[in-house]
């Protein structure tokens, strides 16, 4: 994996304040990527990132060139990305939602589900949207249902608990 590699980190949302700050909606656990980043990238632009704060589950950024709600309206919607050195460290058997996007899922027995086209915070556990010829499949992303991750393949085994699967 090379330092470079941009990856998104969250979404920007409606101007904060008077003076052009940009609300971001996280697609991280926590905010250090955040806190890490000299630069973050809306769309195609990157912004030296001026300052930064924490309100109500958002990041409040402010951004070099962006100084009035007007140019920050112009940011709504765009995915705000950052480089990949600037994620934390992850512990042995864990797996950035980056990585797990657009993996091959199969069942144990060879079954081919489709693949990971996006993922859902549920409080409990992230769940699994798997798009594939069957629809959309939904699997909790527990040591239970997950029983391999190859990044190097770029695919996972599952082994869907009871009723997960539609009849085929």
């Amino acid at each position: 994996m090379s330092g470079d590699r941009l990856v998104v980190i969250g979404q920007a949302g409606k101007p904060f304040g008077i003076k052009g700050e940009i609300r971001i909606r996280p697609f991280t656990e926590s905010f250090e990527a955040f806190e890490r980043s000299a630069v973050l990238v809306f769309g195609e632009h990157r912004y030296k990132v001026l300052g930064l704060r924490f309100h109500k589950g958002a990041a409040l950024a402010s951004l070099e060139g962006i100084d009035t709600p007007e140019k920050a309206r112009n940011l709504v919607g765009s995915l705000v990305r950052t480089y990949e050195e600037n994620l934390p460290p992850k512990e042995e058997d864990e797996y950035y939602w980056f990585e797990l996007m657009g993996m091959r899922v199969l069942t144990r027995d060879g079954r081919d589900l489709g693949v990971v086209a996006g993922i859902m915070e549920t409080g409990a556990n992230d769940v699994l949207e798997v798009q594939g010829d069957l629809g959309e499949i939904l699997l909790p992303l527990i040591d239970d249902v997950v029983l391999e991750v190859n990044t190097q393949r770029n695919e996972m085994i599952v082994d869907p608990l009871e009723g997960l699967l539609p009849d085929a």
